[in-house]
């Protein structure tokens, strides 16, 4: 693995932020991610490094690159293989020089100064390790993945097949995607959006990085709980709202990004609640994780038809 560092014109070396962009073939959406950027998020110092994941040479975002480097405080790491979400993250914050580091994926629009009220809410308060915005659907409806709760087999369950959003009201099936709680009051939960979260360098000191185990998916829930077992607060901040257009980039590989879902749902389970069930449950968990993907499979393969 070798990663080829491009650096624009740096006016300082201190910063508030740094703003990770992990980018593959992500078309117009980086430009677009880019533009609102820079025009929305004002009155902080920041750097933006963007991590390209092996992106096809000829691809709209890679020839996009050569656009951004002449902007300052401008980091590229062109990667020449696909690292996966996670690592190359933890390839951009290893490159950071920020107080504060924004995880933002390359599909997300601005439509505030982001960057400062989440700066300014870490900053202002020590026990917090983690902080996200609300993240809305470009038609303007609230996405889930903003806020969430511990995530149990049996709640995650009733998230994927539906009975969270089908009974948004009731407690008992939103454990974890918490259709029933306020969003638009600030709050702890135990998991934020991976598209744009905000983490204390502090926090990435002690604990480290996202979880390389995980190739994409999940690794933001895995995260989170590693920042609560380290004593600090995950916190959701509806101050702030950004626009995810979501799956610009797994849409390309529909069947893949399944099997990748799946293979991270084991991975979690196996890491967070295997010693806490018996031969029989885990059977039957797992039985439910591999089922739901060939569930998906078959659907995509109908609807490809």
């Amino acid at each position: 693995m070798s990663h080829n560092i491009q650096k624009s014109n740096y006016t300082n070396e201190k910063f508030d932020v740094s703003v990770i962009i992990v980018n593959w073939n992500s078309g117009k959406y980086l430009q677009q991610t880019i533009e609102t950027l820079f025009n929305f998020n004002k009155d902080i110092f920041y750097e933006t490094i963007i991590v390209d994941n092996f992106s096809d040479k000829n691809e709209e975002s890679y020839l996009y690159l050569d656009e951004v480097i002449k902007y300052d405080n401008v980091t590229i790491a062109r990667s020449d293989e696909n690292l996966g979400f996670a690592k190359a993250n933890n390839v951009g914050m290893n490159l950071a020089k920020g107080r504060n580091f924004f995880i933002l994926n390359p599909d997300v629009i601005f439509q505030d100064n982001c960057l400062k009220i989440l700066s300014d809410y870490l900053d202002s308060h020590s026990d917090v390790g983690m902080v996200g915005p609300m993240v809305l659907s470009p038609d303007g409806n609230f996405r889930q993945e903003s806020l969430r709760g511990k995530p149990y087999p049996k709640d995650t369950l009733f998230h994927i097949i539906g009975l969270a959003k089908k009974f948004p009201k009731c407690e008992y099936f939103n454990g974890y995607a918490l259709w029933h709680i306020d969003h638009n009051v600030i709050q702890e939960c135990w998991a934020l959006a991976g598209c744009s979260m905000m983490v204390k360098r502090e926090l990435y000191d002690k604990i480290g990085g996202i979880d390389e185990r995980y190739f994409m998916y999940q690794e933001e829930t895995d995260w989170g709980i590693e920042c609560r077992n380290a004593g600090y607060k995950v916190i959701y901040n509806p101050n702030s709202k950004v626009f995810h257009y979501k799956g610009i980039t797994t849409s390309k590989v529909k069947i893949k990004s399944i099997w990748i879902f799946t293979q991270s749902m084991m991975k979690f389970f196996k890491k967070h609640f295997w010693k806490d069930y018996n031969i029989f449950q885990k059977i039957f968990w797992s039985i439910l994780i591999y089922g739901n993907f060939f569930l998906k499979l078959l659907i995509t393969k109908v609807r490809c038809k």
